[in-house]
């Protein structure tokens, strides 16, 4: 779609809002545009539900959010929503070279909890032959290492792994194409709406605009950010019509920029969702970690470390555990030096404490199995 025909679809859609649900119709015949409709999330919706879900003749497909964020969330769907983002997926990997009706292998959260899980999953790999891998990053790399512990044979017919979910960090990336020999392609999406942005194999994350519209908004003050800079997310499905998102918050922070050949929006995630860093008397957004962008990178290419993780312990004492890394005791000082130092500008706060440490691995949420890389334990 054309930048120039998207304001003009944003504008259909609030019309419809208005004329389908109770909650928009206090912007009937007022002068509004799409940018002044609210910004929901979940809890908003849930409180509203009686004035924003459709009633529905037919029996819907219902299904439920991790909870992960604090807010368990019902999603409802009509079988040709549902089909219609079945449909947009299956474009997607086709892009990718994935066959239309090709076998698919989806590693479930279980492979995480139960270690006796990757076993299964690699004799299935080898029964099964699949022309696409998909899970979360942090499974996929699990399923990788089994692989080459036990040298089990990959099959000529694997065209592609698809990570879900979960920020893929660069250290566990380059493992698992080393060892599956294909790329590892990035969906973004939610249960809410699906897909948003699927990756090509140029590792580019490209938003599906014939499905939503993102927005890129300062999560303070919901105004929009400077296109290429870092804001959170906030999606509009051009889909969801039994239950409406329009400009819903995603809770994730990303940058959206314009492709330079096809005018497309590309997007870009950060490693971190939208959360708080928690100081005596203040609060700052988790968003502040983008300028800590340049130490990940010094992480997992001079280091070697596959993933890690941001622990806020207590109000100025931070651990950073990593994985995947041998690194000496004065490299892990060097890392502790430096991470003290970027913080310390970065939340205006001398009197940081910082620990870095070697992990086994990253403990995923025991509820959405997602191993996030920022946690705080600061109430």
């Amino acid at each position: 779609m054309t930048g120039s025909a998207m304001p003009e679809r944003l504008e259909r859609a609030m019309a419809t809002a208005i004329e389908q649900y109770p909650f928009y119709r206090r912007f009937q015949g007022a002068d509004a545009s799409f940018r002044d409709l609210p910004v929901l999330d979940k809890a908003a919706i849930n409180a509203n539900r009686e004035l924003l879900e459709l009633p529905s003749q037919e029996s819907l497909i219902v299904t439920h959010t991790s909870g992960s964020t604090g807010t368990p969330f019902r999603c409802v769907k009509t079988r040709e929503e549902q089909r219609a983002l079945g449909l947009a997926i299956q474009r997607s990997r086709r892009r990718a070279g994935v066959p239309t009706n090709g076998r698919m292998l989806l590693l479930g959260n279980a492979l995480l909890a139960d270690r006796r899980m990757v076993t299964l999953y690699g004799n299935r790999m080898m029964q099964e032959k699949p022309h696409l891998i998909q899970g979360r990053c942090s499974g996929l790399y699990e399923l990788a290492m089994h692989v080459e512990r036990n040298g089990l044979p990959i099959a000529d017919s694997l065209v592609a792994l698809q990570n879900w979910g979960e920020y893929a960090q660069p250290g566990q990336r380059r493992e698992i194409e080393r060892v599956f020999g294909v790329p590892m392609l990035d969906y973004y999406g939610m249960e809410e709406v699906w897909l948003i942005a699927f990756a090509g194999m140029d590792g580019v994350l490209r938003i599906d605009d014939s499905l939503v519209y993102v927005e890129a908004l300062d999560p303070v003050t919901l105004l929009p950010v400077p296109e290429g800079e870092t804001g959170e997310l906030v999606v509009t499905s051009f889909v969801m019509n039994s239950l409406p998102f329009l400009r819903y918050r995603t809770g994730d922070m990303g940058r959206i920029r314009r492709d330079e050949g096809s005018g497309g929006p590309i997007l870009t995630l950060m490693p971190f969702r939208q959360s708080s860093i928690k100081l005596p008397g203040r609060e700052l957004q988790s968003a502040v970690l983008r300028y800590l962008d340049g130490f990940y990178k010094w992480l997992a290419t001079d280091l070697g470390v596959r993933q890690f993780q941001l622990v806020q312990e207590t109000h100025y004492e931070f651990r950073l555990c990593i994985a995947g890394s041998h690194s000496s005791g004065a490299e892990l000082g060097e890392a502790a030096d430096k991470l003290a130092n970027l913080l310390k500008k970065v939340l205006l706060a001398d009197e940081l404490r910082i620990a870095v440490e070697h992990v086994e691995e990253i403990q995923p949420h025991p509820v959405s199995g997602k191993c996030h890389p920022f946690v705080s334990h600061v109430s």
